[in-house]
């Protein structure tokens, strides 16, 4: 799976900036639910791109911020920004020593994480006491159209998410750990269902384990399919549902 992950966001990379505004805007707000202040050593958690970054530098201030991503090319897109130091590297086995860091930061990564049970906490692992943290992750429900509509037309793969109380939960058993939870809906309108496919290509997100069908009689059925079912006045619709968590390691 995550040789799938680098080669569908390595080649979404140089356009993803562009396509991935629902991603833009959970950065931001991932960005607002940042405690203001001075934070020694900062490690961003897939950072994709560096949306977060371009959020935080206006809100915080720091001496080391490191952007950590397990896609070279999406690292790549961020030598334009002066602030970070590049660690191209898996989030799921962060190459650095548990209580190097006062902020732990994250939006729209650890979804794909293949065991989050252990990797979430062993991330934690990685703040000081009383280091902060702030963290957004799309949870089941994102895209629901579109799992919907492939289901039932056999065409595509949609990856499986897990609920948001799985991250609640999981979160709150970490000892020590002071967290709040925000829930956030976004809709995004298309003009077609086609341009809806090419947007959700160009950020990436195609990255999954089930079986992908691209014959064109299913194609066009799912084409049909989702216009009927989720098209209207706006356009076409497609939904995520995100679970922002935010606190401080006692």
């Amino acid at each position: 799976m995550k040789n799938r992950i680098r080669q569908c966001f390595g080649k979404a990379a140089s356009g993803y900036g562009d396509a991935a505004s629902v991603q833009s805007k959970v950065a931001y707000r991932c960005a607002q639910n940042t405690l203001e202040g001075l934070y020694h050593n900062v490690l961003d958690a897939g950072s994709g791109v560096g949306f977060l970054y371009s959020e935080l530098e206006k809100r915080i201030s720091f001496e080391n911020y490191v952007s950590l991503d397990l896609v070279h090319p999406m690292l790549m897109e961020q030598k334009k920004l002066a602030g970070p130091l590049l660690v191209a590297s898996d989030g799921e086995s962060l190459p650095f020593k548990e209580g190097r860091f006062d902020l732990l930061v994250s939006s729209s990564a650890m979804q794909w994480y293949a065991d989050p049970q252990k990797s979430i906490p062993d991330s934690f692992k990685m703040l000081k006491k009383g280091g902060r943290f702030s963290i957004a992750i799309f949870v089941k429900g994102t895209l629901g159209e579109l799992a919907e509509v492939s289901a039932r037309t056999g065409f595509g793969s949609v990856k499986e998410l897990q609920k948001a109380v799985f991250y609640r939960d999981l979160l709150s058993s970490i000892p020590n750990l002071r967290v709040e939870f925000t829930d956030e809906h976004h809709e995004v309108y298309f003009s077609s269902v086609v341009e809806f496919l090419r947007n959700h290509k160009k950020t990436g997100a195609v990255a999954s384990t089930g079986n992908i069908s691209w014959g064109k009689e299913r194609y066009l059925r799912f084409l049909d399919e989702y216009e009927k079912t989720y098209g209207g006045e706006q356009g076409v619709r497609a939904s995520y549902e995100v679970l922002y968590a935010s606190g401080e390691m006692l």
